[in-house]
């Protein structure tokens, strides 16, 4: 007599694409600051990645990103995506204290696949177990 065995389905992985792992992030760093970080207004918030997107170490790294309104990032030439060495810099010091910077800024700088950034993120927002 064969003894029935029960088949486990597998359910595959849906990898999110950089855009929606983008936007999602997004979404995830205005929800939590809630406000520009910089000035307090509560309008035209923008996500800033203090180290690039194009660096997968810390393109989904909470530490890396602030809230940010459109005015501060890029409003004028006061606005810190112009100033990354200065007053953004000053900002994330203040924030995260030297040790910490700089363990971020040695995660900026390694290298990361494009799909192994955007399983973290997925993990970091709960979509993956």
């Amino acid at each position: 007599m064969k003894k029935k065995t029960k088949k486990t389905k597998i359910k595959k992985l849906k990898v999110w694409s950089y855009k929606t792992a983008d936007d999602k992030f997004s979404l995830y760093i205005r929800e939590r600051d809630g406000k520009c970080v910089r000035c307090g207004r509560k309008e035209n918030l923008q996500c800033s990645h203090y180290w690039s997107r194009q660096f997968n170490g810390t393109r989904f790294d909470p530490e890396n990103c602030d809230t940010i309104c459109y005015p501060c990032h890029y409003g004028n030439q006061q606005g810190w995506e112009h100033k990354k060495q200065g007053a953004y810099r000053n900002f994330k010091l203040e924030q995260l204290g030297e040790e910490r910077y700089v363990l971020m800024e040695m995660r900026s700088n390694s290298t990361v696949k494009k799909y192994d950034a955007i399983l973290a993120c997925m993990k970091l927002l709960g979509k993956l177990i």
